[in-house]
């Protein structure tokens, strides 16, 4: 077995800092110009960095034009379908809420849908996780419904989450079989641009509710951070965690996002959670930790666990795991690199 580099999970934990930002940060955003302006910024902003940096790549062979056309399609899914949705959500609920349930929910939501659909076996202890995955979502919303803080509006926005995560289980699994073979920057950089067009087109008609000249030093700054670290850097670095100490160990540590995301929420937009949520949300995450290891052991037990070295069928076609993404951010490219039996993120 090859030696882990300890740096590379300073890297990866760097990573899970970014994607974790970016929740708030997205809320942030959306409280200065209208959310579908928001995530164009990102977005359009990400996409902006990915061209520059497959540009300065070294050569590579172009991509036939059905797998292109495969990767505009899922951006179309995956990059606008759900961050129109999760921008919207922020308008409404917490980002902190946000921050729980997309990565809690996406693998159990993915999972679901393989082992009901019978492209993946289903192991007690998988099933299991995510009896307990689903139940704590579910008493996570009723804890968010006795509780009364935010109103109608809070429990509205979190169901919208809750629509984006199976937005984002759907763009993985369509992944898995329109991008096959692909370079995953150049995969993820397609995507991204043909999602941002359609943001693009979406966002435009706001444009003249935008008081541009009121928009603060701040504002800017923060549209940066999520295009820059959210977006383009947290996806190269986490590209580097996998090829440093492996794609499974790079998956699990994407369970830190919820509590980076938690935060950034607390200290920056002074949001909260009763102990009632945060009690649900330990449980909704426990479950999806405990289907995606379960899923990982059943589906390769030692290979990836030994190889910290993805190979390049690897990084294009195995299964889900986790928009970025992130707040967006883990781009499925990448993400089903990591765990071929479940989705996280």
């Amino acid at each position: 077995m090859k030696t882990k580099p300890l740096g590379a999970y300073g890297w990866l934990l760097f990573t899970m800092v970014l994607w974790g930002s970016a929740f708030p940060s997205s809320k942030y955003a959306t409280e200065h110009v209208p959310h579908e302006v928001a995530a164009l910024f990102r977005f359009g902003g990400g996409a902006v960095v990915l061209l520059l940096i497959t540009l300065f790549r070294r050569p590579q062979q172009s991509p036939p034009f059905k797998a292109v056309l495969g990767a505009c399609v899922a951006g179309i899914v995956g990059v606008f379908g759900y961050n129109a949705l999760f921008f919207w959500g922020v308008t409404m609920a917490p980002a902190s809420d946000g921050g729980v349930i997309f990565p809690a929910l996406t693998p159990v939501i993915t999972s679901l849908v393989l082992i009901l659909s019978g492209r993946e076996s289903a192991r007690p202890v998988r099933i299991a996780g995510l009896v307990v995955g689903v139940g704590g979502a579910a008493l996570f919303f009723v804890a968010t419904t006795a509780d009364g803080v935010g109103g109608s509006d809070r429990l509205m926005g979190d169901t919208i989450f809750l629509v984006g995560a199976a937005v984002w289980s759907v763009y993985t699994l369509l992944n898995r079989t329109l991008v096959v073979g692909m370079d995953p920057v150049l995969a993820v950089m397609y995507s991204t641009v043909a999602g941002s067009l359609a943001l693009a087109v979406m966002a435009v008609p706001e444009f003249g509710s935008v008081r541009w000249g009121e928009l603060s030093g701040g504002f800017w700054l923060n549209a940066v951070h999520l295009a820059i670290g959210p977006t383009a850097v947290a996806y190269l670095l986490y590209v580097r965690g996998i090829r440093d100490v492996g794609a499974s160990t790079a998956s699990v540590m994407m369970f830190a996002v919820p509590l980076f995301s938690t935060l950034f929420s607390f200290a920056f937009l002074g949001e909260s959670f009763t102990w009632a949520q945060g009690g649900a949300a330990v449980v909704m995450l426990g479950g999806a930790l405990l289907a995606v290891v379960s899923g990982r052991r059943a589906a390769k037990p030692s290979v990836q666990e030994e190889d910290p070295q993805p190979t390049a069928r690897e990084v294009g076609d195995a299964e889900p795991v986790a928009s970025g993404a992130p707040g967006g951010t883990v781009p499925p490219q990448v993400r089903d690199a990591v765990v071929p039996e479940a989705g996280a993120r």
